[in-house]
């Protein structure tokens, strides 16, 4: 019965290293996920230079957002005015408003990354770490797994070898 204990121990240091591992890199500020998080550059993401291909992806939804206000919008909350709009003057507002929005979307964005980044900086260890936590340990449940099997395969291999020598 004695034998048996030596593969089914190193299987659970096996498990165990794993399941540290996991933890160390959850809760250690120094090189795990909080400085990844930190030192994540947002910028990489969103620049100039994809700010424009960015944009064209959402025009579509800010044309119809333009139209519904100058069209339904305008009109209910001032009347007045929108009975002097049609829909050619409609359609050079829209102009209009795109080109600004154009020139103001990519620092936007970056404002909006900027901020996002630093709120979830700010509520990291209070509020999302206990949700990261739960899910990385639920993700890394078939490595820990692993872990075990591999360690058993070993502490078998360490009883054959030391049997046979």
């Amino acid at each position: 019965m004695d034998i048996y204990i030596i593969p089914i121990s190193t299987g659970f240091l096996a498990w165990f290293i794993a399941w540290l591992f996991v933890k160390i890199f959850i809760k250690s500020k120094r090189f795990g996920f909080q400085k990844m998080v930190h030192q994540l550059d947002i910028s990489i993401l969103l620049n100039e230079e994809n700010s424009a291909q960015q944009f064209d992806s959402v025009l579509p939804i800010i044309d119809r957002q333009l139209d519904d206000f100058f069209k339904k919008k305008l009109g209910e909350k001032m009347p007045a005015i929108a009975m002097f709009i049609g829909e050619k003057t409609i359609e050079q507002l829209k102009v209009i408003f795109v080109e600004e929005l154009r020139s103001i979307f990519p620092s936007l964005i970056q404002n909006i990354a900027i901020q996002g980044k630093q709120e979830f900086e700010k509520k990291l260890d209070s509020k999302w770490m206990v949700i990261i936590e739960k899910r990385l340990m639920t993700a890394s449940r078939p490595f820990r797994f692993l872990a075990f099997a591999i360690g058993i395969v070993f502490g078998i291999l360490m009883l054959v070898l030391v049997q046979h020598l």
